[in-house]
């Protein structure tokens, strides 16, 4: 028999490794839903938790001469983080107590006595960067931003910040606290950047395609002339986190081989961990021991180290234990792939479930990612496993402008482009429809965001195709979208999607909104009210557009929701009728 639905929610993990100032303890985030600080013994042992917020603490970052932390929260998924301070004693006490600016935490100062960060609290449309004395609460804007800035890491005097332009267009920074002077790093053509962090000698090191790389590599970068030369690259993989020991020590990166990930310590591979991926990197103060996260499809991410060539996950609950589930439950879902009518080859992950396979074969869902500038990986999500149990064969597509593939493949989708990725998606319901035991005539897509606009692309564009559809707080009109998504959010989506004034034929081609009239699939509709990415206007639309022309349509709309449901209320009435949604009308 299949588990309830919700017990899938119950399960969590335990994330963002970092080591106390003496390396004896570790502090991490842990929970499902909302998870908390915590902190425990560097064996694992002796974990205890550090908040007790009725909200998901995202932020934690301890400073760089102490065990004092910086923990950051929002109110009901709305983005909009507030810092708190945890001190020696344990005592909580509030950093920023501006409800309505978003702040995106950025680093400790060296000597731990100020943070830097940016907020929108002048524009909410852009974010300037901001230092802040923790004894006094004085603040000194130390860059007026014109858009997305964000702050990477401070040495002695100096700055580094990222401007965020569009997913494949970021700028690198720097900012001279002592002159005021901030330098934008010349840089050839549109170059992306991520973890850009300091080095002892000055220098910057991060992740770049610079000079036309369709991959991410781990380069050197000098913050005078930008000048870039190369530390690590993998031939057709993204090279995605890195973390180098004090002093220039032992260097860790981890790789993307097809949305699995490769963990190498002074480039040796390190085997041992389950075949899933692996983040977080965070060395000791000694730079004898690495800890990082790891999961799988059927594991939930947990604590490991690294030390002296030996791999060990570290004590700690036993997730799906902890909900009920035995561990030869979960599925661990395998890479195919199709080709899409241009003939490009589209991979994604597919998995049967373990129930008996029905008489007509088994009914099947596609689940499709957000982004677009997203991958589906290797990783644990209770939702698939929880159709798996259920009797679901699952379909998991990293159609064109998915990550993971090279710039190229991420760009491919972009602006009119765009009708592609749904053809990719049909594409993969006709392969997942040959495949042996699978039932053709039960066959229903479920995605969130964007990969919610690829499901009212997919029911509206092909309806033929579908029994039944999810919509996790998708875009409905692209229009409406930039005109009511967060004011700094609009600028960089719409140089990835379209500009209204420019591309309006084009949003007019693809904004489901204006076919709803060729809905046949069943729809399940899921909105939060305080989702700032995707408005809560765009699931209204539809649930209207699809009101009025009587078809089959039920909305769940969730109270302090934001972009997701982490609410442990709302993610057990999430999957219950997702699960009642397929059951009916495509079950039996």
């Amino acid at each position: 028999m299949p588990h309830a639905p919700h017990a899938w929610t119950l399960i969590g993990a335990v994330q963002q490794p970092s080591f106390s100032k003496d390396g004896s303890r570790i502090f991490h985030r842990r929970g499902s839903g909302l998870a908390q600080g915590w902190v425990m013994d560097a064996d694992g042992g002796h974990a205890r938790a550090l908040t007790a917020f009725d909200e998901k603490v995202s932020t934690l970052s301890r400073s760089p001469v102490d065990d004092r932390l910086i923990v950051g929260i929002d109110a009901g998924g709305d983005e909009r983080e507030q810092f708190h301070l945890i001190g020696l004693d344990g005592a909580i006490t509030p950093v920023t107590e501006a409800p309505d600016v978003i702040h995106n935490f950025g680093a400790w100062s060296p000597d731990g006595s100020r943070i830097a960060y940016s907020a929108n609290d002048r524009d909410e449309r852009v974010f300037d960067v901001l230092v802040r004395e923790l004894s006094t609460g004085a603040v000194t804007q130390v860059l007026e931003g014109n858009g997305q800035f964000n702050v990477t890491s401070w040495r002695e005097d100096l700055l580094c910040c990222i401007e965020d332009h569009s997913s494949s267009d970021q700028r690198l920074w720097v900012i001279d606290l002592i002159t005021g002077a901030a330098r934008m790093i010349p840089a050839p053509g549109l170059t992306r950047y991520a973890s850009v962090r300091f080095t002892p000698d000055g220098a910057l090191m991060g992740l770049s395609d610079h000079g036309g790389a369709d991959f991410m590599r781990l380069c050197r970068i000098d913050p005078t002339n930008g000048g870039v030369s190369l530390v690590h690259a993998a031939a057709g993989r993204d090279v995605e986190a890195w973390s180098q020991a004090a002093g220039r020590g032992r260097l860790a990166v981890v790789e993307n081989d097809r949305g699995y990930g490769v963990l190498r310590i002074d480039d040796v591979v390190i085997e041992g961990l389950p075949l899933g991926i692996v983040g977080d990197l965070s060395w000791s103060p000694d730079g004898q021991t690495l800890a990082f996260t790891a999961q799988s499809p059927t594991e939930p991410a947990s604590i490991w180290t690294w030390h002296k060539g030996a791999v060990k996950r570290l004590a700690g609950p036993d997730m799906l234990a902890e909900a009920g589930i035995a561990p030869e439950v979960p599925v661990a879902p395998h890479l195919v792939e199709w080709h899409a009518e241009d003939g490009r080859s589209i991979p994604g992950w597919f998995a049967l479930p373990r129930s008996p396979k029905p008489a007509a074969g088994y009914p099947a869902v596609v689940w499709v990612h957000g982004g677009p500038a997203s991958q589906t990986r290797a990783n644990f999500r209770a939702d698939t496993q929880m159709l798996l149990d259920q009797g679901y064969a699952v379909l998991l597509p990293n159609v064109r402008g998915s990550t993971g593939y090279g710039r190229a493949s991420m760009e491919s989708d972009d602006f009119d482009l765009r009708p592609k990725a749904l053809a990719d998606l049909a594409a993969g319901r006709h392969w997942l429809a040959v495949q042996p035991g699978i039932d053709a005539k039960r066959i229903g897509v479920m995605g969130q965001s964007y990969g919610g606009w690829m499901v009212l692309g997919a029911i509206t564009e092909y309806p033929e195709l579908w029994a039944a559809a999810v919509d996790y707080y998708g875009i409905a009109d692209f229009v409406t979208l930039l005109e009511r998504t967060g004011p700094w959010r609009r600028d960089h989506r719409a140089r990835e999607y379209g500009f209204p004034e420019t591309h309006a034929e084009l949003f007019g081609e693809i904004s489901p909104i204006h076919k709803i009239d060729r809905v046949t699939a069943p729809l399940l509709i899921a909105h939060g009210n305080r989702d700032p990415r995707v408005p809560k206007h765009e699931s209204d639309q539809v649930a209207q557009a699809m009101a009025v022309r009587q078809k089959k349509m039920r909305y769940l709309e969730f109270d302090y929701a934001g972009h997701g449901f982490i609410r442990p209320q709302h993610r057990h009435d999430m999957l219950e009728a997702v699960a009642a949604h397929f059951g009916e009308f495509m079950g039996g």
